[in-house]
């Protein structure tokens, strides 16, 4: 199969203007358990990623020419209700259609390596893009393509899929959106593989660029991912994707034992976003809200939002609708700070200090403009000049009215 493919329409949108922080900025993963009795969060986000959602490859196809749409169609319902958009991602080839049937791979036998015959795939995108009747925009080609356990199949066969999905996708509707396969592991590894997934042309055929940003030190150190950013933006500018959407289409602390206690993980949350928001990325989708053990933001068990999940929705409310107007930078001492216009013009500062090790905090001097400050628990205190603590848990510091986490829009379970 050759390498190079046959050059096509560049249809990525540029990158837009920011004219307040959108929703979608708060994005998430959610699990079956929504249909066996879990209500809808109940924190806002935008948009949700269908994975690990027994909506693979090899489950809606699971015999030559037979489609089982059940699993999608209740998701598809349950966004649709509850206003949220939706990315699909391919993954797990069938073990009938696989052109290594019996290997070993994560799903099933055989998921990890492409359709020994094309036309299986195509088949099945058409089928898809069919049935979704536009009900799906955004389209992720493959998830963690250089992890073995998902892909073993080589970039030009992945490179040769995106071209003939992408095609078939926007044949039916026009203003899908195509996403790169996801990699993960770290800026060196995430960007290695998109630097010879775009070597293949394959950039021609997609509008934005996915990455996963799980950071994968031990404690999880939120800070990491800038650096996986500008490796995955650097390899976008040399491959001439430069003014696509950048999309961290899964991430969070990662497994319950990468960080542990609540003050930790409700830090992580907000940092985790915070930055990658200074950085340009449009959209993080969270892994997951009620995951057992990779970033866990609701106990399905207790029934309970856990205080990550409250951080989560506290940041939100300080970011939808606001406008960055200054980057996220360290001092010598690793005091970030992050100036921002919240969503009524209120001018604001985040500041938090990630060398203390939690609760400990320093002394830190507020411009004296500032005339309120608000954790992540929500707690507001007055400032009157001098000096307050911070931490490793940021706090926003306001000139004006505080801003209040978004009520959550509830629909009637069908």
């Amino acid at each position: 199969m050759n390498t190079a493919l046959a050059k096509g329409t560049q249809g990525g949108a540029a990158v837009p203007s920011t004219g307040g922080t959108p929703l979608t900025l708060f994005s998430m993963h959610v699990q079956s358990e929504l249909f066996s009795g879990m209500p809808w969060p109940t924190i806002s986000f935008g948009s949700m990623r269908l994975w690990d959602t027994y909506t693979t490859w090899n489950d809606l196809n699971p015999s030559p020419g037979i489609f089982n749409w059940p699993a999608l169609d209740r998701w598809l319902d349950a966004a649709q209700q509850h206003d949220v958009d939706v990315i699909y991602t391919f993954g797990a080839t069938p073990t009938w259609a696989s052109s290594h049937p019996t290997a070993k791979c994560d799903y099933n036998r055989g998921a990890c390596y492409p359709p020994r015959d094309i036309q299986d795939w195509d088949n099945f995108v058409l089928a898809i893009a069919t049935h979704a009747g536009g009900k799906i925009k955004y389209w992720e080609m493959w998830n963690e393509a250089n992890q073995h356990e998902y892909w073993s199949g080589g970039i030009p066969a992945l490179a040769t899929m995106t071209q003939h999905a992408s095609e078939i996708i926007k044949s039916i509707s026009p203003s899908a959106m195509i996403f790169a396969p996801s990699a993960v592991g770290g800026g060196m590894n995430i960007s290695t593989f998109l630097d010879e997934f775009f070597a293949t042309g394959a950039g021609s055929f997609v509008d934005g660029v996915a990455f996963h940003g799980y950071v994968n030190s031990i404690p999880a150190r939120p800070e990491s991912v800038n650096g996986i950013v500008d490796a995955v933006q650097s390899v976008m500018a040399a491959h001439g994707q430069r003014g696509k959407p950048l999309w961290d289409t899964e991430g969070s602390w990662g497994p319950s034992n990468h960080l542990t206690g609540d003050d930790a993980r409700m830090a992580f949350v907000a940092r985790h976003y915070i930055l990658q928001w200074s950085k340009g990325v449009q959209r993080f989708y969270w892994y997951a809200w009620n995951d057992k053990s990779y970033g866990t933001l609701f106990n399905y068990g207790t029934a309970t939002v856990e205080k990550a999940g409250r951080a989560y929705a506290q940041v939100e409310s300080w970011l939808v609708g606001a406008v960055l107007t200054a980057p996220c930078s360290a001092s010598r001492e690793s005091t970030w700070t992050c100036n921002l216009t919240l969503a009524g013009g209120t001018p604001g500062q985040i500041l938090w200090n990630a060398a203390v090790k939690l609760p400990e905090t320093i002394s830190f001097s507020p411009a004296p403009n500032f005339m309120h400050c608000t954790d992540l628990d929500g707690n507001i205190t007055q400032l009157s000049g001098g000096t307050i603590r911070i931490g490793g848990k940021p706090v926003l510091l306001t000139a004006g009215p505080v801003p209040r986490p978004p009520a959550r829009k509830s629909a009637p379970r069908k």
